[in-house]
């Protein structure tokens, strides 16, 4: 699902324009915009009469500057387009359906088509189009009601509203103060500051489920209640979270998230701590370097938990290509991480929400249809058939694997090394040294530091002409003057030349 999905037409229109002069640097042809979006002058009029209109009521934070032949966008530094999109998907009748249901858990369909504006016919017609939306999260509108299992309904709205991005619902007074408390609560259990983007997610996951208690709209899960929506090993399922019932983690979890019930004079549901902690793992809630992650670790282990398996299989499989690479302990931990976040997100949930307008990364696409990205998923598809069952959510996660390929790539590919001498006065040497060492290492192949005498380096970088320096070099750059754009251009052909003769041995 992309945010452009909730746009009416015309608002799709507008959108689909503005991108366009964004990525062609801000002006563009009438003729031009004629072709790409395929509509006659009189709707191209209607839609610039319509940008107007939005550039008023934005303060002009953006601008529609229209010539005889050309037209152009201009936005203030502090102004982006996702603004203005975000504006227009919240008013949009769609989003407004989805509102109510989140606000109210029903809809009186009377009522809230003389809110919005809209007639009967028209808010049929929505509901059908929302469903064919909702159907990626394995959620329906039926009867004026949203049916599917509750982790789903909780993770959708979680996603809908960090995408659409309604600030002025996420901040004081707007937010209990309840709510930031058990949220400072459970960044204390965790042992690590959380990530403003983690904070974001739990405070509208509690709110959320503040109102969701208040609707009465919670149902009782069975023992037996498959929370994760793939059913890959179930039995390791059940094992894992039969062991996190009775880890520190859970007891500390539930009492914070009773405290914060009760508080309400809510019941909480037996399966109540269950939801938020597979949340917590499924959605990267949990820092990096919180302690509980060892906890975690063990009762994987305990259960012989599939996502370990996964891991486990992508790092033998990585180790076959790359027969004498060695990760460090750090990038080891990170990766680790890093595929542990995306199985549990991949096993747990369904659907997702593109935040750009065009979710294809020219990097991505690199790496997209490379062999071995496809080969690993091949290999999986062939010996776990559940993992993979459905293309648009599968996508997700092997694009996951894709960032995490090219990361073990990245840290295990053989680095040249580089020693940098720069000769002046101190405050001129270190400015000069730093800024060449940044430069090297933008090459993500190179490590470049001040040269130290006795040490062997690939390439030695000097503004001194020095058979001393050169000795301590196997080659030997000679600048013509700082910062200058030839050094800079045959410095980068060098460093690629030598990289590459490396790659071959």
């Amino acid at each position: 699902m992309r945010k452009f999905d909730l746009l009416e037409k015309l608002e799709v229109y507008q959108i689909d324009l503005l991108i366009y002069l964004s990525t062609v640097g801000g002006t563009a042809t009438k003729k031009e915009l004629l072709h790409h979006l395929e509509i006659g002058e009189y709707f191209l009029a209607k839609l610039i009469d319509s940008l107007t209109v939005s550039a008023k009521k934005a303060n002009n934070r953006f601008s529609i500057d229209v010539s005889k032949h050309t037209i152009t966008i201009q936005t203030k530094p502090e102004y982006s387009l996702h603004t203005l999109y975000n504006e227009l998907i919240v008013h949009a009748p769609m989003y407004r359906i989805l509102e109510e249901l989140l606000l109210f858990g029903s809809i009186d369909t009377s009522r809230l088509c003389e809110k919005i504006g809209i007639s009967y016919s028209t808010y049929f017609r929505k509901i059908n189009e929302l469903n064919k939306l909702l159907a990626e999260f394995d959620l329906s509108i039926q009867n004026g009601y949203l049916l599917g299992s509750e982790l789903q309904i909780r993770f959708f709205y979680v996603s809908l509203y960090l995408v659409t991005d309604p600030k002025h619902q996420l901040k004081v007074p707007n937010i209990d103060p309840r709510i930031y408390e058990t949220v400072n609560t459970v960044q204390q259990i965790l042992g690590s500051p959380l990530s403003n983007y983690a904070r974001k997610k739990l405070i509208i996951y509690l709110s959320l489920l503040k109102r969701r208690n208040a609707q009465k709209k919670i149902p009782i899960y069975s023992e037996q209640e498959p929370f994760f929506s793939n059913k890959s090993d179930i039995p390791s399922q059940k094992r894992f979270l039969n062991a996190l019932k009775k880890t520190h983690l859970f007891k500390k979890v539930n009492q914070a998230l009773g405290s914060f019930l009760v508080y309400y004079s809510f019941k909480m549901l037996p399966s109540e701590t269950i939801l938020l902690l597979l949340f917590m793992l499924g959605e990267e809630i949990i820092p990096a370097n919180s302690h509980c992650l060892k906890e975690l670790d063990l009762i994987e282990r305990y259960s012989s938990f599939f996502i370990r398996t996964l891991n486990q299989e992508f790092l033998d499989f990585m180790k076959k290509k790359h027969l004498n690479a060695q990760l460090t302990t750090t990038h080891s931990s990170t990766l680790h991480y890093y595929l542990n976040s995306s199985g549990y997100h991949h096993l747990l949930f369904k659907g997702h929400i593109d935040y750009y307008w065009d979710s294809n990364d020219p990097q991505w696409e690199t790496v997209k249809y490379s062999e071995t990205v496809y080969h690993f998923v091949d290999y999986l598809k062939e010996k776990y058939p559940k993992l993979f069952v459905d293309a648009i959510h599968d996508s997700a996660l092997i694009k996951k694997y894709a960032h995490a390929i090219r990361f073990y790539e990245e840290c295990t590919k053989t680095k040249i090394s580089v020693g940098i001498f720069i000769e002046g006065d101190l405050l001129h040497k270190r400015k000069a040294t730093n800024w060449w060492i940044k430069y090297v290492e933008l090459t993500a192949f190179a490590h470049a530091e001040p040269l130290v005498n006795n040490k062997l380096y690939d390439l030695v970088i000097s503004n001194v002409d020095s058979s001393y320096l050169k000795k301590y070099g196997k080659c030997f750059f000679f600048m013509t003057n700082y910062h200058e754009k030839k050094d800079i251009a045959d410095l980068g052909r060098l460093l690629f030349d030598i990289y590459s003769s490396h790659a071959k041995l």
